[in-house]
C-alpha cells in the first residue's frame, strides 16, 4: 500500500513567540501550571494512601505473628529478638502513618492554600492573570499585526504586478517576432507592459514604504511584548520556586533513611539481635528445664 504524503514542516520562524497569536502559548501556561499543581497534590494523596494502607499491612503482620510466635517454644534471647522484630514493626507502622497524615494535613493543605493566593479567577474569564496577559499581549501585539496585514497585502499585490509584467514583456516579444502583426497591434502590446511596469513601480514603492514602517515600529512592539513576558516570566518563577520547597518537604517526609526514630528502631533490633547468646539460652534451659533445676532429693524425713 503506497504511503500517504507527508505534510510539509511547518516553518519554525512562523510558530515564533513574535508572530500574530503566538503569545497563547505563554498565556495557557497559568492554566497549565495550576493543572499541574492540582496533579501535584492528587499525585501525593495518592502516595498518602500508600503509606497508610503499608502501615495497615504492617500492623496487620506483627499483631498475627506476634501471636503466633508468642505460642511457639523459643525461650531466651533467641524468643527476644523475635519479638523485637514486632515491636520495630509497630513503630515502623506508627511512622508510616505519620508520613501519610503528613502529606495530606500539611502539603495537600498547603499546595491548596498557596492555589487559592496564586491563581485568583476573574468571573466568566478563567484566572485573572490569563486574562490580563492576554489582553495585554492583545493591545501590544494589535497595532503591529495590522502593519504585518498591510506589509502582507502590499507584498502580495508587488509579486502579482511582477507576474503580469513578465507575462506583458513575453507577449510583446512574442508580437515583435510575429512578422504578420502590424505596428499599431505591435505598439498595443508595448503600451500595456510599459503601463505594467509603471504600476509594479507603484506597487513596489509602497512595498517598500510598509516594510519600513513596520521596521521602524518592531523595536517598540518588541519592548512591550518582552516587557508582559517578563512579568509572566516572574509569575512562573515564583511558582516553580514553591513547588520546587514543595517537592523537598515532600522528600523529607518519605525520606526515612535520614529518620532518626527509623535509625534507632533498627539500631535496637540490631543490638537484640546481636544479643542472642547460645550459652545464656541454654544455661536459662539448663536451670529452668533440665539439670540446673533445684530439686528437693529424696531423703530420710524423721517422725516427731
Amino acid at each position: 500500500m503506497a504511503s500517504l504524503p507527508k505534510e510539509p514542516p511547518e516553518d519554525p520562524k512562523k510558530l515564533s513567540f513574535w508572530m500574530p497569536g503566538n503569545y497563547v502559548r505563554t498565556v495557557r501556561r497559568t492554566d497549565q501550571s495550576f493543572q499541574a499543581s492540582n496533579d501535584l497534590v492528587a499525585c501525593f494523596l495518592e502516595r498518602a494512601k500508600v503509606e497508610r494502607q503499608y502501615a495497615q499491612q504492617l500492623s496487620q503482620w506483627s499483631t498475627k505473628w506476634k501471636t503466633i510466635v508468642d505460642s511457639r517454644p523459643l525461650y531466651g534471647s533467641l524468643m527476644k529478638a523475635w519479638q523485637c522484630f514486632f515491636t520495630s514493626t509497630e513503630r515502623l507502622s506508627a511512622l508510616h502513618s505519620s508520613i501519610s497524615q503528613s502529606l495530606v494535613s500539611e502539603e495537600g493543605e498547603r499546595i491548596k492554600t498557596w492555589q487559592k493566593e496564586t491563581f485568583p479567577k476573574k468571573i466568566f474569564c478563567g484566572f485573572k492573570e490569563s486574562h490580563e496577559n492576554k489582553t495585554s499581549f492583545s493591545r501590544a501585539q494589535k497595532p503591529w499585526t495590522k502593519k504585518i496585514v498591510k506589509l502582507e497585502k502590499a507584498r502580495e499585490a508587488y509579486h502579482k504586478v511582477c507576474q503580469r509584467e513578465q507575462a506583458a514583456i513575453d507577449k510583446e516579444k512574442q508580437a515583435n517576432d510575429n512578422p504578420e502583426l502590424s505596428p499599431e497591434k505591435k505598439q498595443k502590446f508595448t503600451d500595456a507592459k510599459v503601463k505594467l511596469t509603471e504600476e509594479k513601480e507603484k506597487m513596489r514603492e509602497r512595498y517598500e514604504k510598509m516594510l519600513e514602517d513596520v521596521t521602524t515600529y518592531t523595536p517598540r512592539y518588541m519592548e512591550e511584548m518582552e516587557a508582559i513576558f517578563e512579568q509572566s516570566q516572574e509569575e512562573e518563577r515564583k511558582r516553580i520556586s514553591f513547588l520546587k520547597q514543595a517537592f523537598l518537604s515532600i522528600h523529607r517526609h518519605l525520606d526515612i533513611t535520614n529518620n532518626e526514630s527509623v535509625k534507632a528502631v533498627y539500631s535496637e533490633l540490631h543490638d537484640t539481635l546481636m544479643a542472642i547468646s547460645d550459652q545464656d539460652d541454654l544455661k536459662w534451659w539448663k536451670n529452668n528445664h533440665g539439670p540446673g533445676m533445684p530439686t528437693d532429693w529424696p531423703k530420710i524425713q524423721w517422725g516427731l
